[in-house]
């Protein structure tokens, strides 16, 4: 494959804006609903931590047919997991599939973090106001 050809084939400027666009619009979507991604939403702390990133963004089925493909979902769930169609259909639409793959990984990665950071930070607190039994013992003795 030549240079040109391959130059061809990578996205131009106001095309990777509008993909960028598409991308800050899905996300900001599923952010609403509080969403990892379209179908998927993680809401204990075992969950998160046993989420692999590559997995999940490779989960995500297209717009197209994700809705219809799980059958065991009540209406309702159905509604809200999939509310953010139309954004994820034009994420898909102006991205390439690489970059759709991509972006929702490091979607995934970003908020395990942000949930791991948050969830480490209430257990220090919870330690730090926790009265310390081993130093009270420390200053009866010491009377």
């Amino acid at each position: 494959m030549s240079a040109e050809t391959t130059a061809k084939l990578a996205p131009q400027k106001t095309q990777r804006a509008r993909c960028w666009a598409a991308r800050d619009a899905y996300f900001e979507c599923l952010d609403l609903h509080k969403l990892w991604l379209h179908g998927l939403q993680l809401n204990s702390h075992d969950q998160i931590v046993a989420i692999d990133v590559a997995r999940a963004a490779s989960l995500v089925r297209p717009a197209a047919e994700s809705e219809s493909s799980d059958s065991a979902l009540s209406r309702a769930d159905r509604a809200r997991l999939f509310a953010c169609r139309e954004p994820l259909l034009r994420f898909e639409s102006e991205c390439l599939p690489s970059w759709v793959f991509h972006f929702s990984m490091l979607r995934v990665k970003e908020l395990q973090t942000k949930h791991l950071i948050d969830y480490q930070e209430v257990k220090e607190n919870e330690l730090r106001n926790k009265p310390d039994s081993f130093w009270d013992k420390v200053k009866e003795r010491t009377k």
